[in-house]
């Protein structure tokens, strides 16, 4: 008989802060709605453990539990501090990234100053082990890709914004059909062709191009952010385990 895996208490934590970022303020949430939401992004709970993490979320967090009417409601305060979801966190850094590229290097401590504040928050999660200093997830690469290329991370930019944000293993499914599994999601990239996954995989380091990606399943298992990896310092590289490719090609794996 197999036994189900007990989730850790980091684990609990992170799951009862998406919720947390979930519930929006001015108007209410119900946990059938957030399980839809949650299941749109590879996140898989019953009625029940959703219902008993908003409980523990409506106790010790901002968040008003509305019990007149059933399905019961929830809602964030309007004077609850402002807090960022994953996908406006990377949002927000690719923001802040672009800016950076455009302006003279004169202005990028102004840049600095007026994005940090809001960022700062992405080093609060509890139970994640953070490198040193600063925590990037997402830049530039020499000039902007395409809006057409941009389009495409629609429908798996938000699953890789949760496992960015909190650190989760992710399993990619390349529109060839093949798949990578239990991938260390390290940070975005934006080139002039593409945005470009940077990712570790059994002790070293890839990126891959993601108008190649099909689909982007956030798995539960956590991993720490290495410490001598700087998304600043890393460069895309034109080669293919060790062979040459044409960039313009459909090779979508490179090894750095």
């Amino acid at each position: 008989m197999t036994t189900k895996r007990k989730p850790t208490t980091t684990e609990q934590l992170s799951f009862a802060f998406e919720l947390y970022h979930r519930i929006p303020k001015g108007r209410k949430v119900t946990a059938q709605e957030l399980q839809t939401e949650l299941s749109h992004v590879g996140i898989t709970r019953d009625i029940r453990t959703i219902q008993r993490n908003l409980d523990v979320v409506a106790q010790y967090l901002d968040v008003d539990k509305d019990t007149r009417n059933k399905p019961y409601g929830y809602s964030r305060r309007l004077t609850s501090q402002f807090v960022l979801g994953p996908r406006e966190s990377i949002v927000l850094e690719l923001a802040k990234a672009m800016i950076s590229d455009v302006l003279p290097d004169q202005l990028h401590y102004t840049v600095e100053s007026a994005f940090q504040p809001i960022l700062n928050h992405q080093r609060s999660y509890p139970g994640l082990q953070r490198k040193q200093g600063e925590s990037t997830r997402a830049g530039t690469h020499s000039t902007f890709c395409p809006v057409e290329t941009v389009e495409e991370l629609v429908t798996i930019f938000e699953p890789l914004s949760l496992a960015l944000t909190y650190q989760r293993l992710i399993t990619i499914t390349l529109k060839t059909g093949e798949t990578i599994e239990n991938m260390m999601p390290l940070g975005l990239l934006l080139s002039i062709q593409s945005f470009h996954l940077i990712y570790q995989s059994d002790d070293n380091t890839f990126d891959i191009a993601l108008h190649h990606v099909a689909e982007v399943k956030v798995l539960t298992f956590h991993f720490d952010y290495p410490a001598n990896f700087d998304l600043h310092q890393y460069s895309l590289q034109p080669e293919l385990y060790g062979k040459h490719i044409d960039l313009d090609s459909d090779s979508y794996l490179t090894e750095n």
